[in-house]
């Protein structure tokens, strides 16, 4: 990012996007105070509302399958996470 390009405090922090490591996993948000949201990059044959598996980016670029319940929630590191917490 060129911040060169701007002057004092013209830069809006909400317009950066921001990534983190957590727990291995590779997690995002954009503007200093957003959700940390991890991304899941595909899910199992199972219908939405159904117990089943997704596939959540690692901060290394791999993809680990966790699982996914009927309220959507993933489970990472052994908590569970809901809709707000992953995108798609």
């Amino acid at each position: 990012m060129q911040l060169d390009l701007f002057e004092g405090d013209e830069l809006d922090a909400a317009s950066v996007w921001q990534t983190r490591d957590f727990e291995g996993f590779h997690q995002a948000r954009e503007g200093n105070s957003g959700t940390w949201c991890f991304r899941v990059t595909g899910f199992d044959d199972t219908s939405s509302g159904t117990p089943g598996y997704c596939y959540v980016l690692r901060a290394d670029g791999t993809t680990k399958k966790v699982a996914i319940d009927a309220q959507d929630r993933i489970t990472v590191a052994g908590k569970k996470y809901g809709r707000e917490h992953w995108t798609h």
